[in-house]
């Protein structure tokens, strides 16, 4: 059992390193310059405006590296800053008419992704498999 535990971490680190690739290669036809700005667009459209503190913990990155994240994707002119008006400790981040457009244009892309890699599974595997997958993730996040 041992053997297999390790056989699927390493599959884990092939998918990832290979999902990676595909990634990077998505972003770069919309431009944008990581896939982290990609998850960044993500959630604010998911999530509506959010501070950058709940961002950074969404990301699991430190506040440095969300603030110098944010700041190139303001410069691109992707998301606006805000002072949050209940605490004004607080910024906030909001996506632009130009962050949607470009999001739009990676979502196109994203289908045609997930239409090749994922017709391999039945619409119940990729639930069991997205369930599982998000355990793993939460699990992980509490070490």
């Amino acid at each position: 059992m041992e053997n297999l535990k390790t056989n699927i971490t390493l599959d884990f680190m092939r998918i990832s390193n290979l999902l990676s690739r595909y990634g990077a290669k998505m972003v770069a036809d919309v431009g944008l310059t990581s896939i982290q700005q990609w998850v960044i667009l993500r959630t604010i459209i998911q999530k509506g405006s959010i501070s950058i503190g709940d961002l950074k913990e969404e990301m699991l990155v430190t506040k440095q590296n969300m603030t110098g994240m944010i700041n190139r994707l303001q410069q691109s002119n992707l998301v606006t800053l805000y002072q949050d008006p209940e605490d004004k400790r607080r910024t906030r981040v909001n996506i632009t008419e130009e962050g949607h457009r470009v999001y739009e244009q990676l979502s196109s892309l994203r289908n045609d992704f997930n239409a090749q890699t994922y017709h391999i599974y039945n619409d119940q595997e990729i639930v069991v498999l997205s369930d599982l997958l998000g355990r793993l993730v939460e699990h992980l996040k509490e070490d």
